[in-house]
């Protein structure tokens, strides 16, 4: 029995880390306290640390009086988001773009993490919301804003927590200012050029600043609260000694079991704070989701037929109507959405610093010819983006001028930028005997592959050499933010509103702004439009882009067919208002 007493516990011990072992492993826990209602001491030297950070002023003061005559919102009158038909409960198993997460940083990572944008984006819940129908604000962890000039007040919801139990305060939001600035985020780099301070005010109101008029909703997007407790150990190290560390979350999901370059589990947060409140009590219904990452198309196929997935979506036309068949065989559920949202700007993006010539830029682009691109992509149903910021209503620009395929015209070009003599191989020269030969970088699929294979195809008809530079996701990423490249393959999540600041700016940086453009004209246009937010700015905007000849337009991507187990439910008449179905988490599974 004294044996028994003594050995009894290390036997259970050992069987717990061998199930541990055949579970694949948990992510570290999301929460870096214990479960807790109390609110975590700021660090010491914060106080020291605030002042003028980087050309921005960060402060935390005490509450005060505010002033006279605010109109305080809280959305009221915005239709119920969801469907209350929706049952609470079941997985949901997805495939998911791209590699497994190298690290689980909210922010300062040093390279992309897809997963990432699964992790936080669609998951944490921002001050205020822009509703996915009618694009109007809502409330998020605050509960009420203001406008007034272009100062923004934000009052917090006195309910609002983090998944560690701990409560939201004003001065969350300064810190996580404080923390992406000192870990040089692109984060923060977007809000010093948006705003011009921003203040805590006691313990439930933020005051933003703005250089420039913003909408409410654009505007929360650009503050992100940071949990004092679990970033008490932030650091010149943050990078490394953060990496597997997950942030508490003030939204309904945080990362729950992983295995190891195969799946990371979301799991919902127990009570959380949202999960009666309007615009959330219909969201967020699964228990968990899944996310498999299967680079390869094909093997995601063969999961959802097999049961090991329970929703599979595309774009690529072709697959879909070489799988329906079969997905109906399999007594799948299909379905073809036609989604309306900003476009992600697919295209060619040209390093306006590696390739100096405009007129060379504008020769490429009449080379390329991308329209018997998209109809060989997309078997004759795809469409091209008309222009850069597509999808935005009445703000989408009209008549913007666009380089088509002529190569004459590429010819003409060229031999204004010097290349006129053609070799043995049919490849133009300039003066000095150099051949007219540019990198294509891209990050390898059966769609980017075969996009690559054409353009270079089309281009040779024109005496360009394209030669195609296939590399790594990480690698793309590394070469992208460090200017290495000539012409890239090229897209990224449009923002919900307008904001061509990010990307074609002088001061633009960072992994949104391949294009490298340093125009005084330019940098004029975006000004005036951000003073306005007119469709006539937004449109001057894009017809100065277009005559840079920065950026050959691809497709749009608004057709998304999807396969799914019949337990898997939408709302009726559900519109896909972002990217991916599951984004705004209204699906739900049936029992």
């Amino acid at each position: 029995m004294r044996l028994l007493r003594y050995w009894l516990p290390l036997l259970l011990l050992l069987a717990a880390a061998a199930w541990w072992a055949t579970q694949g492993g948990r992510a570290p826990v999301a929460q870096a306290t214990a479960l807790c209602d109390e609110p975590a001491p700021y660090p010491a030297d914060m106080d020291a640390r605030l002042g003028r950070v980087q050309g921005m002023a960060l402060a935390v003061r005490a509450a005060g009086e505010l002033p006279a005559g605010l109109a305080w919102q809280d959305g009221a009158g915005e239709p119920e988001i969801g469907d209350p038909a929706a049952q609470k409960g079941g997985v949901l198993r997805v495939s998911n773009v791209g590699p497994y997460p190298a690290n689980f940083l909210a922010f300062g990572s040093p390279a992309p993490q897809f997963f990432h944008y699964n992790l936080f984006t669609t998951v944490e819940l921002p001050l205020a919301a822009r509703h996915p129908q009618t694009g109007g604000a809502i409330p998020g962890t605050a509960q009420q804003w203001a406008v007034q000039g272009n100062t923004v007040y934000f009052r917090l919801h006195p309910a609002a927590r983090y998944s560690n139990g701990r409560p939201l305060r004003a001065a969350d939001y300064v810190l996580g200012a404080l923390l992406r600035a000192e870990c040089g985020d692109a984060g923060f780099e977007q809000l010093r050029n948006a705003a011009e301070a921003l203040e805590a005010r006691g313990q439930d109101v933020l005051v933003l600043s703005l250089r420039r008029p913003l909408s409410v909703p654009a505007a929360a997007a650009l503050l992100h609260a940071a949990e004092p407790a679990f970033y008490a150990e932030f650091g010149s190290d943050y990078r490394t000694r953060y990496a597997d560390r997950v942030p508490p979350t003030t939204g309904g999901y945080t990362l729950g079991r992983t295995e190891r370059g195969r799946m990371a589990e979301l799991v919902r947060v127990r009570d959380w704070w949202a999960r009666e409140l309007p615009y959330y009590r219909f969201t967020c219904n699964a228990d968990s989701i899944e996310h498999h990452f299967l680079t390869d198309e094909a093997q995601a196929w063969e999961f959802l037929l097999r049961g090991k997935l329970n929703l599979l979506q595309t774009r690529n036309v072709s697959l879909w109507q070489q799988r329906l068949p079969e997905l109906e065989a399999a007594g799948l559920q299909t379905a073809t959405f036609r989604a309306d949202y900003p476009m992600p700007p697919y295209g060619v993006a040209l390093n306006a610093e590696s390739l100096p010539s405009a007129e060379l830029r504008r020769g490429l682009l009449h080379a390329m010819d991308m329209d018997a691109a998209v109809r060989l992509l997309f078997c004759g149903e795809g469409e091209r983006l008309p222009t850069f910021h597509t999808g935005y209503g009445p703000l989408t620009p009209r008549r913007t001028p666009r380089c088509t395929y002529d190569p004459a015209a590429a010819r003409a070009a060229f031999a204004a930028a010097g290349y006129t003599q053609a070799g043995e191989d049919g490849i133009l020269r300039n003066a000095a005997g150099e051949r007219l030969s540019v990198r294509f970088t891209y990050t390898p699929n059966d769609k980017t592959s075969t996009l690559a294979a054409a353009l270079a195809q089309s281009a040779r008809r024109c005496g360009a050499e394209l030669v195609p530079e296939p590399v790594a996701w990480q690698q793309a990423a590394r070469q992208q933010q460090e200017g290495r490249y000539q012409l890239l393959f090229w897209a990224t999540v449009a923002p919900a509103e307008p904001m061509p600041a990010r990307f074609f700016h002088s001061r633009a940086a960072g992994y949104d702004a391949p294009f490298r453009v340093h125009d005084a004209e330019l940098d004029a246009l975006i000004d005036a439009y951000e003073q306005t937010r007119g469709a006539a700015e937004l449109a001057a905007v894009d017809r100065r882009v277009a005559e840079l000849a920065v950026w050959l337009p691809g497709w749009q991507e608004n057709r998304i067919y999807a396969a799914h187990a019949p337990k898997v439910r939408f709302p009726r008449d559900f519109t896909p208002a972002l990217y991916e179905l599951t984004e705004t988490h209204l699906y739900w599974i049936t029992h």
